[in-house]
């Protein structure tokens, strides 16, 4: 109890210290926030305590550091233009929302197994949020991503997310043997049948294809990665990621021919510098903030990356990090992600069904592919690809989202713990009655 709220009050103790050394970019409104903030964080320690919750003791705590951090950095991006826009209002706003959802989630739910009885009917609400936004949906950064519904601006692709870990979940946990084991014999390797590896094929055709048609093509990126590499761990058979190597190739190379923006953001990979204060412009300020940095960074507040770097408290935060921080803060933030991702395999392989294991590990590749391909992109090590740092870049619908996924994976994790005490008290039971 009291380590646990010692690592809170260390937690929030960092974000108002940070905020305290952006006083002048702070407002009356903001405070509050920050201070609701707070309060949630540490009643939420205590409901923790009361509630006896027995799952991993690690992972909210980190992300919960991970969330200040993004919050003392969307104050800090452009402070003038963003409180006047209340960016930052809205960021602690979601985040506190965000953070009411997860222990709504990890306490509301008392069989996470039922989630997975509904496989098709997520199948369809991926399929549905994808076709509403393509139908209705607004254009930004050269991609149909966003939906605005009564003034409030969403991104369906968030929620699809959490729709299709569910979908294949369940999906993988009942095929996991004809997948692995295979009935159709092609030369030397043996592949499952239409009936077994239909639903499947098609799902990922929906999804990629409406996706592409957007033009969306780094949440494509991500929800491929997904879809192999859950199919890899689940069946451990590396045929098929010898599949779907050049089918990646040939998609690529079809959405680089079809697509002018996806062109354009090739070449600006291949060499930023040929067009600096054009087409280039974003990467090379990006490049120049993290090379700024050094080892132990600028300050907070004194790095020029937050002005000079476009879409700064989005898609390039890390960036901003990377030079107020420097390489040390950089390298702490992917520690911090890494420890997430390492942790949710951990609950996988503890959990005691299935659908738990299959659930938990999908989660864990998503967070860490997805923060791979962030990361890469502000670096120059792939193309840039506009989807969010999980917790820390601006947005509300994937605070709303990553913190559902943090509720499930806990929830399953505080199931197996639970499961495997109340195990080990019927056993020692069973022991007093034999003696």
């Amino acid at each position: 109890m009291i380590q646990r709220l010692i690592t809170r009050i260390i937690i929030l103790a960092m974000m108002w210290i940070g905020l305290l050394l952006l006083k002048e970019s702070l407002s009356t409104q903001l405070l509050w926030q920050a201070l609701i903030f707070s309060v949630i964080v540490l009643l939420g320690s205590l409901l923790e305590q009361i509630l006896h919750y027995q799952g991993d003791p690690y992972i909210l705590p980190v992300v919960q550091a991970i969330m200040a951090l993004g919050l003392v950095f969307v104050v800090r991006i452009e402070p003038e233009r963003l409180i006047y826009k209340g960016q930052a209002v809205h960021q602690f706003w979601w985040v506190n929302v965000g953070l009411l959802i997860f222990y709504a989630v990890l306490w509301m739910i008392r069989d996470y197994r039922k989630l997975g009885r509904l496989r098709y009917l997520w199948g369809l609400v991926a399929v549905a949020l994808l076709l509403v936004t393509l139908l209705f949906g607004s254009t930004a950064g050269g991609a149909k991503s966003w939906l605005n519904l009564g003034g409030i601006t969403l991104q369906p692709e968030e929620f699809v997310k959490l729709a299709l870990l569910l979908f294949m979940a369940r999906y993988l946990e009942e095929n996991e043997e004809l997948l692995r084991v295979g009935t159709v014999q092609w030369g030397r390797f043996s592949l499952p049948d239409w009936r077994t590896l239909g639903p499947f094929m098609i799902m990922v055709a929906f999804i990629l294809g409406i996706l592409a048609a957007q033009k969306s093509l780094g949440t494509a990126l991500v929800f491929y990665m997904l879809f192999v590499l859950m199919l890899y761990v689940v069946t451990e058979r590396a045929l098929y990621l010898g599949i779907s190597v050049p089918i990646f190739l040939m998609t690529g190379t079809v959405g680089y021919m079809l697509f002018r923006h996806v062109r354009v953001r090739v070449m600006v990979w291949m060499n930023p510098w040929q067009d600096p204060n054009g087409g280039g412009y974003q990467i090379a300020q990006s490049l120049f903030a993290i090379g700024g940095g050094g080892i132990l960074g600028t300050g907070l507040g004194n790095g020029i990356g937050a002005t000079t770097v476009p879409a700064a408290s989005t898609d390039f935060i890390f960036s901003v990090i990377a030079e107020e921080l420097g390489f040390a803060g950089a390298m702490a933030v992917l520690v911090l992600f890494l420890i997430v991702v390492i942790r949710a395999f951990g609950i996988s392989l503890r959990a005691k069904d299935r659908f738990g294991q299959i659930l938990a590990a999908g989660i864990g590749i998503l967070l860490g592919t997805e923060t791979l391909i962030i990361l890469a992109g502000v670096t120059k090590l792939l193309p840039l690809t506009g989807i969010p740092l999980p917790w820390v870049s601006y947005g509300g619908s994937s605070l709303i989202v990553h913190s559902i996924l943090l509720g499930v994976l806990l929830n399953i994790s505080n199931a197996t713990a639970v499961g495997s005490h109340s195990t080990k008290n019927t056993k020692n039971k069973g022991k007093e009655y034999a003696t």
